[in-house]
């Protein structure tokens, strides 16, 4: 079987100088495996054989930058191809715990299917040669890719690094597939054992961001809770009941999964899809904690709390901000349409949301809750969305801005800055009620 894998001119050139001096050119990974499924990949791996690494880079040096990772890696980017990874064959020994413990080495003359063996699943050890676009299938990777199967390439070896865990949940999340049952089960070992354990926050996060980002998050997530390699916090998830009334569905887990999934269709009409999708994620951690009986009272604040205290995942002050805020305030919408809340209580909220996302961002979050439930009266979101309609032309979808400010308070004769948050923390509200400056000055002083 043949593939094109399309590249450029510039690369094409590239190419046929390598080959001019020896080498033997594939390209491997994922750029095989999403050309074959039709799917976009930014990302292109080469497999340089035959060639010394003094030399490779010595020949992509003519083409312009090059950026190199350490001869034992041999491993080599150039700026003008972006996205790109020339690499030597090489075999890896493990060392230690961590995925990162490694012995590598260069093998320019390695037989390509003993490079191949190296990686982690079937569908990712598919090679291309460059030279005839000749398809090279060691391992069953395209029977898998057709049937839709995730599976080790070296059961032997699979277990060595336990990013392959979460590797298997993010290829599941956005690609759909199933693992193959041999292969979950080496899973399985490999949380049993505590390898997880060994893995940096850093790479735990850019591959649960992987999950998140897919077309079906759920499947990803049910596939660590089904190897038990999820974190505390959504493991507690997964026991914790709610009432059948209103949540048909079941456990707080079961409605976590849908909702994921639901976002995953929406995310990309937010502001922020991957801080909506963490959100939806995290959006009840707070339930096992207040869960008493059949009810969870304050399990938006308890969930802002259980975020700060227990994911440790390597967040930005701007993505914890949106998450803390969209845990604390995913139900208020829906309370507020459903009680039909006053002018006031809406734009309080604006207020709240105010240089954390948009209102639009709550809107579709509130949606996708109350849609998560395992069944839904489309008249509840109808109602939801006329109370929203309602108030937006109301009160506009953005909070007012205040008429008192600090220099407002000097001026006015307030001295003692001390009680300024709380100063204008009641003239906001003021405002709100309609009060105008003046009158919310006289307030203040505590004239009538």
């Amino acid at each position: 079987m043949h593939l094109n894998i399309p590249i450029s001119d510039f690369a094409k050139t590239l190419f046929d100088d390598l080959i001019e001096h020896g080498a033997t050119i594939y390209f491997v990974g994922g750029i095989v495996r999403d050309t074959l499924l039709g799917r976009d990949n930014k990302d292109l791996d080469v497999e340089v054989y035959h060639l010394p690494y003094d030399l490779l880079v010595e020949r992509l040096s003519h083409f312009g930058h090059v950026r190199t990772f350490g001869a034992s890696f041999a491993v080599v980017h150039l700026d003008e191809l972006p996205g790109y990874e020339f690499a030597l064959p090489r075999r890896e020994t493990k060392t230690g715990p961590k995925h990162t413990d490694f012995t590598v080495t260069i093998a320019p003359d390695l037989a390509p299917q003993m490079a191949a063996k190296r990686r982690d699943l079937t569908i990712n050890a598919l090679m291309v040669d460059y030279a005839d676009g000749t398809l090279y299938d060691f391992y069953h990777g395209y029977e898998d890719l057709q049937n839709g199967i995730i599976r080790a390439v070296d059961p032997l070896h699979f277990g060595e690094d336990p990013l392959r865990v979460l590797r298997i949940a993010s290829f599941m999340s956005r690609l759909l597939f199933q693992v193959e049952e041999g292969t979950k089960q080496l899973c399985k070992q490999m949380v049993k054992e505590g390898l997880l354990e060994a893995l940096s926050i850093e790479r735990i996060t850019i591959e649960y961001e992987k999950i998140l980002m897919g077309t079906q998050p759920s499947l990803g997530l049910n596939f660590l809770k089904e190897v038990h390699g999820l974190p505390p916090y959504l493991q507690a998830l997964v026991t914790t009941m709610q009432r059948r009334d209103y949540h048909p569905e079941g456990s707080v887990w079961n409605h976590t999964m849908l909702v994921i999934d639901l976002c995953a269709h929406v995310k990309e009409h937010t502001s922020d899809p991957l801080s909506f999708m963490w959100s939806g994620l995290l959006h009840d951690i707070g339930k096992p904690a207040t869960t008493v009986g059949e009810h969870s009272y304050r399990h938006d604040e308890m969930g802002v709390t259980v975020f700060q205290k227990d994911v440790h995942m390597q967040l930005s002050k701007k993505q914890k901000q949106y998450i803390r805020c969209m845990i604390a305030h995913h139900m208020q919408l829906m309370n507020m349409a459903t009680h039909h809340a006053r002018p006031i209580t809406f734009k309080r909220l604006l207020k709240e949301l105010e240089g954390i996302f948009p209102l639009d961002d709550l809107a579709w979050f509130t949606r996708c809750d109350k849609m998560g439930r395992g069944y839904i009266a489309s008249s509840q979101i109808a109602m939801f969305n006329d109370y929203l309609d309602e108030m937006i032309a109301l009160c506009g979808d953005q909070a007012e801005k205040p008429l008192i400010d600090g220099k407002t308070l000097i001026e006015a004769g307030f001295s003692d800055h001390h009680f300024y948050k709380q100063l204008l923390a009641e003239a906001y509200d003021l405002q709100l009620a309609g009060y105008q400056r003046d009158a919310i000055l006289r307030r203040l002083k505590g004239e009538r």
